[in-house]
């Protein structure tokens, strides 16, 4: 951790968390702090934490369950400039629409999930080839 992110209320209270999160499956007291731990770091928009709180709402670990919720704190998390949120989104939306028992509703959610891949293989083209131009530059 630098210095800079070693004073970041946010990243300490991540940091908590993921050490409580390695032992939830053992303690449901451990999932409960660790998702308080996420839940304070998300509100502070760490993009981690709040990729991590949004699986444990997905599974209902440590707390009630609440998939689109889940969803929304990923794409939030993706808004704020975190491409892995949107791999992650993606996934999780094609689990939630296998669960969907509306059929019209169940398609849409899988034809945003293929999207979502999509967008995030064109993003991830799009980052290389930036990433190139400045190295290239320097």
């Amino acid at each position: 951790m630098s210095g800079e992110r070693a004073n970041d209320p946010a990243e300490h209270l991540f940091a908590e968390g993921k050490k409580y999160d390695w032992k939830q499956d053992k303690s449901p007291a451990a999932a409960s702090l660790a998702r308080a731990n996420f839940q304070q770091a998300a509100l502070m928009e760490h993009r981690g934490a709040m990729r991590a709180l949004a699986h444990m709402i997905y599974d209902g670990r440590g707390g009630p369950q609440d998939k689109k919720q889940a969803l929304l704190l990923l794409w939030s998390a993706f808004r704020c400039g975190d491409q892995e949120a949107l791999e992650e989104l993606g996934d999780l939306l094609a689990s939630y629409a296998e669960q969907l028992t509306i059929p019209s509703e169940a398609k849409q959610a899988a034809a945003i999930s293929e999207t979502i891949g999509q967008l995030d293989a064109a993003l991830s083209k799009v980052l290389g080839y930036m990433g190139r131009l400045v190295q290239a530059k320097s």
